[in-house]
């Protein structure tokens, strides 16, 4: 009797063990909120210390630039998806290092229409000459390399929910500005040269931000 009862205990722990394996959750969703947009989420882990990470983060931002001879209404567009690897270097702790690529399509567009004579440099430009006047700017790596450290408590514990927390940099690469303008005189090179400085004029201030581009962020996450 004594060893139906040790086996019945054994067979109840092993049955609970796999229950447990099986029933561990396998992926994290979640949302962030930071420099690179607002973002959704998903992490596995692949091994005990090792977790994959995918997102897709958006956001835009509208601001007028007035550095140069022309008043642009710009537009800042973020969009960028990482594919990360996070790995914690100590047991049962959400301290992690992280680094991986972003598909990368960051840019700035620009425009100006003057209503009245705008002198671009050493030269005087009527409304009509220069018509709507565009500027875009992007940037070399639409393959974007990423580091960074950060906290994620998710698979950590036995909660459902997790916060995580993150600080890095993303290199973007030089920037490239692209002008064009629809007045009869955008068809010669020396106009499209003027507009061109006038551009990385307007932008200067935003151009700095770019080629090291902050990723700092903080969200939540629910276990499945």
């Amino acid at each position: 009797m004594k060893n139906i009862s040790l086996l019945a205990v054994s067979a109840f722990i092993g049955t609970t063990s796999y229950a447990d394996n099986t029933t561990k959750s396998k992926l994290a969703i979640g949302a962030n909120l930071g420099t690179t947009g607002f973002s959704l989420e998903g992490r596995t882990p692949l091994n005990d210390s090792l977790y994959g990470r995918i997102a897709t983060n958006y956001f835009y931002y509208k601001h007028s630039m007035k550095k140069g001879s022309l008043d642009y209404k710009g537009k800042l567009n973020l969009l960028t998806v990482p594919l990360l690897f996070d790995y914690h270097p100590f047991p049962e702790s959400g301290f992690r290092i992280s680094a991986g690529i972003a598909y990368n399509d960051n840019k700035v567009t620009a425009t100006a229409t003057p209503n009245k004579p705008v002198k671009i440099y050493n030269t005087t430009y009527q409304p009509a000459e220069l018509g709507t006047v565009k500027a875009k700017l992007t940037m070399t790596n639409k393959i974007a390399p990423v580091v960074a450290i950060g906290y994620d408590s998710s698979f950590i514990n036995n909660k459902a929910w997790s916060f995580n927390a993150e600080a890095g940099i993303m290199y973007q690469g030089k920037e490239k500005i692209k002008v064009s303008a629809t007045g009869l005189a955008a068809q010669q090179q020396s106009t499209i040269d003027d507009l061109n400085r006038d551009a990385n004029a307007a932008l200067k201030r935003v151009k700095k931000y770019l080629k090291f581009f902050p990723v700092i962020s903080i969200g939540f996450k629910y276990n499945f």
